[in-house]
């Protein structure tokens, strides 16, 4: 095995102009000259009143009101609006719902620019046009209204209100609006603390980042209280404290009588960090494996993991799949050590009058402190669903945390109850349960799982074992586990990431009820206080990470100095293709099959990593760089000669592209740049760029007139056979920080020109919201691979790439 080969970017004295973003689709059919001055008049009123109003409203418990309003739309049936479009409307979008956005005006030009567009839309076709400047955008619009209760209460809190006694006190979060600037965050938190104890409210913990965009409070009130903090404009939303943070383990076990010959991590093996509820250090599967066990919290006394989720995740962690080594008693060696945090309490939960966001972020910072580059984090707010393309607040606060620490988070999806997604379980559910997950809006994401920066695990169905006659397993090997959420994620990004095995359901062919099998579940430490045995069965989406973390943690065994985004693009290129089922009589084209299966595991199922080191027949290249904004890289990849080899064999390349943006909570773009690449063949590179600055130039003119129709260039114009079509699409893939993309080949490449026998990775930076003059850092592997009855590629692409380094360096010496 072989070092993978650093791939230098072919660097080209020429600038991209500012990043393209999506068209905005337009909306509105023929309208009547007159019927669209009377719409005009009628969103103008709306506006007139909302700022009237606010003028008007006294402030509730002392807090000033603030210019937040509500644009209720018509339902997007087509595609999203572009955040740019409601920015060149003099709209700032700080939540997003199919039927509404919640925008922000910060100040009178502001309010000025969207008048003036809407009296340029009231005037109807000008200059022979067949529709109005801004028709598609303004025709969009219902209604304009304040921010106001209905908004701000959440869905639990809603029910809860209308069953308790005014009098009655419970635990609330509230999110404050955060103004963009910390000082006045911290002083809008304090007004509102001061006035809810002044009202006899307990205030018990508080979270704010500038960074994140976001600020949260825990309190105790009376629910006459909290009907007025529904009242103040400073909130944004109140919700009833979450059930729980993790999933339960199961209480069946099994004994083992003894573990024998175990072995230790080496030295010098890295240390990943996991935080949960604490672990078991003396467990015989954990014994001599972990580096510390402790709390930073001041409401958990210790590291002892007294409910034993963490002690079954850290087995998975550092042992991998537990039962083909229980069986056959031999034990492969740990890649890492763990650094355990334990959150949870004794009922597994966040303590009660603790914000998450806070226990979290004390834990990452601890465990960063100590060199950790690594978090398994197998926890998620089984109440935060995500809603629409809002990032829910754990996960804007760990997407901050790995960019600000440079770590690799690796999270779960979180379990649904199939009866929540499916209702009625029939003899039919087990064939078609992947199709009721898709169809139900309660099988969405939880947070932190919508993490853009972290890889997001998804579970799968593992091999059974024989279950009793008359029962029989939901799902076949390689398909999501039933209680496994799924995608998108936050703008349409691919989530879960990855998929793992997690286990699953039976059902009783009988009666048709779900039940709950051993034999169908995966094996873990038991940590369990009194338990008599050394392992368990459990399952659930929090035993698939940790199989993830460890091939994480293989890669920065074999490259400590790896970055974050290194790591990850690392270890996408182990992922083998899902087999995902859809329901037979359903016509899917292939576009179509490629999304639902997206959304239900990700780019694939990980294994672990081939992505480290090379062989003769799978060689791996990559790089690390950072890339100005509104810029692009070309990468020149040599094709091996072996693709050129005639006869039936497979041959094939696959790309991951990592990076690691700022985000902001309370935008509709939720991460500050974008970035994608494209793979083409024989081109030359200044074509390349040329194509690219087109492409952007065109839909830089296309945003400053909202609802253009006008069809883009871009470099569908190459032929076929130049434009290497990778699998998802670009336009999948590159809606997330983790981006992968795949091509086999059966039969022989041809050599059509000169330059056919190298491709050309393009990689593009896309500026949203970000400081121009930011660098993005970002990271590329690249795989090609051939099978056995071709020839070796190994050494042939080692002598060109080394060549290649050798010119640029050259090159580069000349322009010095």
């Amino acid at each position: 095995m072989f070092e993978p080969a650093r791939l230098p970017h072919l660097r080209i004295d020429r600038t991209a102009v500012e990043g393209a973003r999506r068209r905005p689709s337009g909306f509105g059919g023929e309208r009547k000259f007159g019927d669209r001055k009377s719409h005009a008049k009628d969103i103008h009123d709306d506006i007139d009143f909302v700022f009237e109003d606010l003028e008007q409203r006294q402030s509730v418990l002392g807090i000033d009101p603030r210019l937040i309003v509500v644009v209720e739309i018509v339902p997007e049936t087509v595609s999203p609006t572009d955040e740019g479009d409601w920015n060149n409307s003099g709209l700032r979008i700080v939540e997003a719902r199919e039927s509404k956005k919640v925008i922000a005006f910060s100040d009178d030009p502001e309010m000025a620019e969207f008048l003036r567009r809407l009296d340029i839309y009231s005037r109807g076709p000008q200059d022979g046009n067949k529709t109005a400047t801004y028709e598609p955008f303004f025709d969009r619009i219902v209604k304009v209204r304040p921010y106001g209760k209905d908004d701000r209460i959440g869905a639990a809190l809603s029910l809860l209100l209308d069953s308790i006694n005014d009098g009655q006190s419970f635990t609330v979060d509230i999110e404050v609006w955060h103004p963009g600037d910390q000082e006045t965050a911290d002083d809008w938190v304090n007004l509102l603390s001061d006035a809810l104890r002044h009202f006899g409210a307990e205030v018990h913990d508080s979270y704010s980042s500038a960074s994140a965009g976001i600020s949260l409070m825990r309190v105790t009130a009376a629910a006459d209280i909290v009907m007025q903090i529904l009242e103040v404009d400073l909130v944004a939303k109140v919700e009833t404290l979450p059930d729980g943070y993790s999933e339960n383990l199961s209480a069946s076990a099994i004994s083992v009588d003894d573990l024998t010959d175990l072995t230790e991590p080496p030295d010098g093996s890295p240390v990943v960090g996991l935080i949960d509820s604490g672990v078991q250090i003396e467990h015989p599967l954990l014994e001599g494996c972990v580096v510390e066990a402790t709390s930073v919290s001041e409401f958990i006394p210790d590291g002892f993991d007294r409910h034993g989720h963490g002690t079954a995740v850290a087995s998975i962690l550092l042992r991998g799949s537990l039962e083909s080594q229980l069986t056959s008693k031999e034990w492969g060696e740990p890649v890492c050590r763990v650094l355990s945090v334990r959150v949870l309490d004794d009922t597994n939960r966040i303590p009660p009058y603790r914000l998450p966001q806070s226990e979290i972020s004390a834990a990452v910072s601890y465990l960063a402190e100590r060199g950790v580059k690594v978090i398994n984090l197998s926890l998620g707010d089984i109440n935060g669903l995500m809603v629409g393309n809002r990032a829910p607040s754990i996960a804007a606060v760990l997407d901050t945390l790995a960019r600000r620490y440079g770590i690799v988070f690796v999270v779960p999806t979180g379990t649904v109850v199939p009866r929540e997604y499916s209702g009625l379980i029939d003899e039919k559910f087990r064939a078609d349960y992947p199709d009721r997950m898709l169809e139900s809006p309660e099988t969405g994401l939880i947070d932190p799982a919508p993490a853009a920066l972290a890889i997001t695990v998804g579970g799968t169905v593992p091999t059974p074992r024989p279950v009793a006659l008359g029962s029989v397993p939901l799902g076949r090997p390689g398909w999501p586990s039933p209680f496994s959420r799924i995608g998108p994620g936050i703008n349409g990004a691919i989530k879960p990431d990855v998929s793992a095995p997690a286990g699953t359901l039976g059902q009783d062919l009988d009666s048709g009820n779900l039940q709950d099998l051993d034999a169908l579940k995966v094996v873990v430490a038991d940590g369990r206080p009194g338990a008599q045995g050394v392992v368990t069965y459990d399952l659930g989406t929090s035993l698939a990470a940790p199989l993830v973390a460890k091939a994480c943690a293989a890669v920065q065994k074999q490259y400590p100095t790896a970055s974050s985004n290194l790591v990850r693009a690392l270890v996408l290129q182990s992922v083998s293709e899902a087999s995902i089922p859809m329901t037979a009589n359903e016509l899917l084209t292939d576009g179509e099959r490629e999304t639902k299966s997206l959304r239900l595991a990700g780019y694939g199922h990980v294994s672990e990593p081939g992505s480290v080191l090379s062989e003769d027949r799978n060689t791996v290249l990559f790089a690390q760089e950072e890339i100005p904004l509104d810029e692009v890289h070309l990468y020149t990849v040599p094709i091996p000669e072996a693709f050129f080899t005639s006869g039936r064999a497979d041959r094939g390349i696959s790309v991951s592209l990592c990076y690691d943006p700022p985000v902001r909570a309370r935008r509709m773009e939720y991460m500050a740049s974008r970035m994608n690449f494209e793979l083409l063949r024989g081109v030359p590179p200044e074509k390349i760029i040329d194509l690219l600055l087109a492409e952007e130039k065109a839909a830089r003119e296309a945003r400053k007139k909202v609802g253009d129709s006008a069809r883009l260039p871009t470099l569908s114009s190459l032929k076929s056979q130049e434009r290497v079509t990778l699998r998802p699409s670009r336009t999948a893939r590159s809606a997330g920080a983790n981006q992968f993309g795949k091509r086999v080949w059966r039969t022989a490449l041809s050599k059509f020109n000169e330059n056919s026998t190298e491709f050309v990775l393009a990689v593009q930076s896309v500026n949203r919201w970000d400081v121009a003059s930011r660098e993005q850092s970002y990271a590329l592997a690249i795989r090609l691979w051939v099978d056995d009855k071709l020839p070796p590629i190994y050494a042939d692409l080692r002598t060109r790439v080394q060549t290649m380094r050798a010119q640029a360096v050259a090159r580069a010496q000349a322009r010095t």
